[in-house]
């Protein structure tokens, strides 16, 4: 079949979109699992979460359940959350702490070096069965107290190559200021690229976010695809507005969204071929109780736009299976990050 990144032209010269069926097929869905979030590095969380021995995060990356859990000696190590019994879980999803890494349906223990060290009431030679057995590893990487995970087998991508331009495009950051604040999951019925390309644009923001569209000028609203990476530039239109910042998009499924008081990370992490969790984890400078009202407002205002963005993704998503819509032309002035966005999945998974 026709690879949708090298027939991507329109009659007029625009951009065509991916083919509708990319967005629902469990054929393209499983090429991406393996292309893109198996074999790339991924935004995981923040450091703050796992900052004491036996403190750990769990979540689930388009079916791979994965924690990261921070060890006795300091070091932070990941695993999939997998019991070599038979393959129930080792610990809960969300945060939290262990003092020991027992799987939930037999007992069995292993140690924060993802080694076996007891199967209780197996039986058998219990010593050579733990001599041999261990958690699959995942790969884990922190940059500027972000954690990353890779799954791949065998020696990871290169982590610089992986996050392309985003370290220039953060410079000056002080990463070091932001403290954990609080964490939220919104439950969408899309694909996880449905919701990425809505992220990829400002298009929209006059029709479906009126609050966001009287604090910025539209008609500067720009979104720069670079190396991996798109930033979000628009001039503000009042004085001290809220959504004041800086706004980058990462390959493939994250975001970091800073502004003046904080930070929040923006994991995509899908659950099939029409459903995503959307996970964010709020930081901010100053998480004192002083600053508690102005942190809570902020999050408010990033719900409300979440819950627009939800409601179009979601319609856009049954029209995408509908039927009837196969490819659209993107807007040379306001669709160049998701143009990029679509470059990279097509490239990633190869024809189909």
């Amino acid at each position: 079949m026709k690879n949708a990144a090298k027939d991507n032209r329109s009659a007029t010269g625009n951009t065509l979109t991916l083919p509708a069926r990319w967005y629902h097929d469990p054929d393209i869905y499983e090429a991406e699992r393996k292309a893109v979030f198996f074999d790339e590095w991924l935004l995981f969380g923040h450091e703050s979460r796992v900052r004491e021995p036996g403190a750990y995060h769990a979540q689930n990356i388009a079916g791979w359940p994965v924690f990261v859990i921070r060890g006795k000696d300091g070091a932070l190590r990941g695993f999939h959350n997998v019991c070599r019994h038979r393959a129930s879980q080792v610990l809960r999803e969300g945060c939290g702490k262990a003092g020991v890494l027992r799987c939930l349906y037999h007992g069995w223990v292993y140690d924060d070096q993802g080694n076996l060290r007891k199967t209780p009431g197996f039986g058998g030679d219990e010593t050579a069965l733990c001599g041999n057995t261990s958690l699959f590893p995942v790969h884990v990487k922190v940059w500027n107290s972000l954690v990353f995970v890779c799954m791949t087998e065998g020696a990871p991508p290169s982590f610089e190559k992986s996050i392309g331009a985003l370290p220039e495009a953060v410079k000056g950051v002080d990463f070091a200021g932001f403290h954990y604040f609080d964490a939220a999951a919104h439950k969408i019925n899309c694909n996880w690229k449905t919701y990425i390309e809505n992220y990829l644009e400002g298009y929209h923001i006059p029709a479906v976010h009126p609050g966001l569209n009287a604090e910025v000028d539209f008609a500067t609203y720009r979104v720069e695809p670079a190396e991996r990476i798109a930033l979000h530039k628009v001039a503000p239109k009042v004085a001290d507005p809220v959504n004041d910042g800086l706004w980058v998009w990462l390959w493939p499924n994250a975001a970091l969204n800073i502004y003046r008081t904080g930070m929040n990370l923006e994991i995509v992490l899908p659950e099939g071929p029409e459903a995503v969790s959307l996970n964010y984890c709020y930081l901010f400078r100053d998480v004192s109780a002083a600053a508690e009202e102005s942190n809570r407002r902020t999050i408010a205002m990033s719900h409300s736009v979440t819950a627009e963005d939800i409601e179009v993704c979601e319609i856009v998503q049954r029209n995408l299976r509908a039927g009837i819509y196969e490819r659209g032309e993107l807007s040379p002035r306001h669709e160049q990050g998701v143009a990029y966005f679509q470059k990279l999945v097509a490239d990633a998974v190869g024809p189909r």
